[in-house]
């Protein structure tokens, strides 16, 4: 049974990979709402954990199928789950080593074959994107010795630090980080692709629905796509 209740801070589960994009809507959000909003931001696998052991929040951007998780478990609202957008896994190199970006299978292999350190968030939904990708396209035994399993935020800090070579996370955290070049984007043969969808708490509170309303409107298409979010459809 869903409940609305009547509160001031509407606190919305957002994942690291978009959360200098969330930061430019949060404004329009707020205003559709007239409510503020509390972000709460960690990697995707963390969110479904800190819900399903009873943490409060009226909003919810996820990957679909730990969605479909917090639906059977009565945390969140199957009716409300929307398509929010596709973001193509990416690579990034640090400022300066600008070169043309790579959207081929065989261009990338080459460049992560070449490198000498790879990083990757190792708890993230982007490290185990990135770990089928390269089992995929077989190349899992050569790039295994040069991967450097990180936390979040550490792949794009340690790039621009010099510490590794390469950062693979998320287009959108590459497009965000200062210090950081787009090197290579992941073509869709290579499966190298995270769907987020937008879903409601059974427990949300008034001004919820209309967030979500704009996270999924047309309106918001062109701005998303400039900053390497796409929409998609759901596989039935």
């Amino acid at each position: 049974m869903t409940m609305l209740q009547d509160v001031d801070v509407l606190r919305i589960f957002v994942p690291v990979a978009i959360r200098a994009l969330y930061l430019r809507l949060a404004p329009r959000l707020e205003a559709a709402a007239g409510r503020t909003l509390a972000p709460l931001f960690d990697l995707n696998p963390a969110i479904p954990e800190r819900i399903l052991a009873g943490e409060a929040y009226d909003i919810g951007l996820n990957n679909p199928p730990y969605v479909g998780a917090l639906v059977a478990a009565g945390r969140a609202d199957g009716a409300s789950q929307r398509p929010f957008g596709r973001i193509p896994l990416a690579i990034g190199r640090r400022a300066g080593m600008e070169a043309a970006v790579l959207t081929d299978a065989v261009g990338i292999a080459a460049l992560l074959r070449g490198a000498e350190s790879i990083a990757y968030t190792g708890e993230g939904t982007s490290g185990r994107t990135y770990l089928d990708a390269m089992d995929r396209l077989g190349l899992s035994e050569a790039v295994a010795p040069k991967g450097r399993p990180m936390g979040a935020g550490g792949p794009v800090a340690s790039v621009v630090a010099g510490e590794t070579e390469l950062a693979v996370q998320p287009l959108t955290t590459i497009m965000a980080s200062p210090g950081v070049v787009l090197a290579a984007i992941f073509p869709a043969v290579a499966g190298a692709q995270i769907d987020i969808s937008v879903f409601l708490s059974t427990l949300r509170a008034l001004g919820a629905s209309d967030v979500l309303d704009v996270l999924t409107g047309a309106e918001l298409d062109a701005e998303l796509a400039a900053a390497g979010v796409m929409r998609f459809q759901p596989t039935r």
